[in-house]
């Protein structure tokens, strides 16, 4: 009798102690009965208990999953040398997750729920045009999001997006740059998740402003694309457009303000006498002035981009002229000391001139003025061997006058070149 009873009595133990070991792994992990807690603790048991984040919020998975998004831009970082737009913003995004849902009645009538983006199921809202391979920019990061007892989640997380830009320095520095960034799920078609905009689909009120570029959001636009490898399959894409303009006021003073400067500068050196010594010195001046202001220019402006900066021609063509400025100072020196005798177009230069009123007021000084008036009339009426002899004196003045001559011409054609140049060239703040 006693080995059945302690047999009996073996079986027991090991069935309790079997019973006792296996109790605890029936229950889920976080989802014990909670007695004495918070009503909060209750809701979250409820709502987390068997909840999956990595399941698709919808009891039918053949229905879409709608995501609106509003992207709310704080701070812009733009490098004009990489053509790289960092945008620093918030990302506003709401959808409904059918698996969290609740009766506030049954809950002491709490109807909201703060909770990590972790603990739920986020869209993988994706940029696909990131201009940093190296920057996870796939998903939405860890932030806190604010859930409704009708399932609706939003959630807003502090996001940075890089794109490379389309950058134009052609009216530099009144440069104005396209950047777009380009979101859409990373592994979802249109038919599983689909994402939309609210409302306008972006929000500037918080945008602080950046003390060297200016932010404008010319466009948000939805494009449905369809791709050869799934016919069926649609896959939705958004597209902010972005406008990036430099703020110009510090530039225009250490760039513009210094070409006009030069300009003047090669225009006053035209005008001075060519025989004076000032004239000289102030053209050499002039032409290293130039050469300076375009190689100091040459590391301000990024060397990319399709098109030469208008302002980098600018100060090329005015170098040009400051360097026919100084070449034809030392001609015309030159020219002037010369003592032979005038080829005969010279001298017909000479007389059609100073056959003008206005020409002889431009090219002659009082002096002179008489003495070739005197000449020409001797020409025009008088008929001797005697006027074929000239003296050296004579042949200096004509040299002088047809100097004085080119010297206006010269003054005339700079300035022209340079109206041109002006209108065609220089840059203006056109905002």
């Amino acid at each position: 009798m006693r080995i059945p009873w302690l047999f009996g009595f073996f079986i027991i133990s090991l069935l309790e102690w079997t019973n006792a070991i296996k109790l605890p792994s029936i229950i889920t992990p976080g989802c014990k009965p909670i007695e004495n807690t918070s009503m909060m603790m209750k809701l979250k048991r409820h709502l987390f208990c068997e909840y999956d984040s990595t399941v698709r919020p919808t009891t039918n998975q053949q229905e879409v999953t709608n995501v609106t998004l509003e992207l709310v831009p704080r701070f812009l970082e733009f490098n004009d040398w990489s053509s790289a737009m960092t945008l620093h913003s918030w990302m506003a995004l709401n959808w409904k997750d059918e698996h969290l849902t609740w009766n506030p009645s049954n809950f002491d009538g709490i109807t909201s729920l703060h909770i990590s983006s972790d603990e739920i199921w986020v869209p993988d809202l994706s940029v696909y045009n990131s201009g940093d391979m190296s920057l996870e920019q796939n998903g939405v990061p860890s932030t806190k999001c604010l859930l409704i007892n009708t399932g609706s989640v939003m959630c807003i997380p502090a996001l940075s997006y890089v794109t490379k830009c389309i950058t134009d320095f052609t009216f530099w520095p009144y440069d104005k740059h396209v950047c777009r960034i380009r979101f859409g799920s990373w592994s979802h078609t249109g038919e599983e998740i689909n994402f939309h905009f609210d409302k306008k689909g972006y929000e500037m009120d918080g945008y602080v402003n950046n003390t060297e570029w200016s932010l404008k959001i010319s466009s948000a636009t939805k494009t449905v694309k369809k791709f050869d490898c799934c016919p069926n399959d649609t896959f939705p894409v958004l597209i902010y457009t972005f406008l990036v303009e430099r703020q110009s006021g510090l530039v225009h003073v250490t760039v513009v303000t210094p070409a006009i400067t030069m300009v003047v500068l090669t225009l006053t050196v035209l005008w001075l006498d060519s025989r004076s010594t000032e004239r000289i010195a102030m053209a050499a001046i002039n032409f290293i002035c130039h050469f300076l202001c375009l190689f100091d220019l040459h590391w301000q402006v990024p060397h990319n981009g399709e098109n030469v900066p208008h302002i980098l021609l600018f100060y090329r063509d005015s170098l040009a002229l400051a360097a026919f400025a100084l070449i034809l100072t030392a001609l015309l020196r030159k020219l002037q000391n010369m003592n032979m005798e005038t080829p005969s177009w010279v001298s017909s230069t000479i007389t059609f001139v100073l056959n003008n009123r206005a020409g002889r007021f431009l090219i002659l000084t009082d002096d002179e003025s008489k003495t070739s008036t005197t000449g020409i009339l001797a020409n025009e009426t008088e008929e001797n061997s005697d006027l074929t002899k000239v003296s050296d004196g004579k042949k200096e003045s004509s040299w002088r006058q047809f100097a004085a001559i080119v010297e206006w011409l010269s003054f005339i054609a700079v300035v022209l070149t340079y109206l041109i140049s002006f209108t065609i060239l220089v840059p203006s703040n056109q905002s």
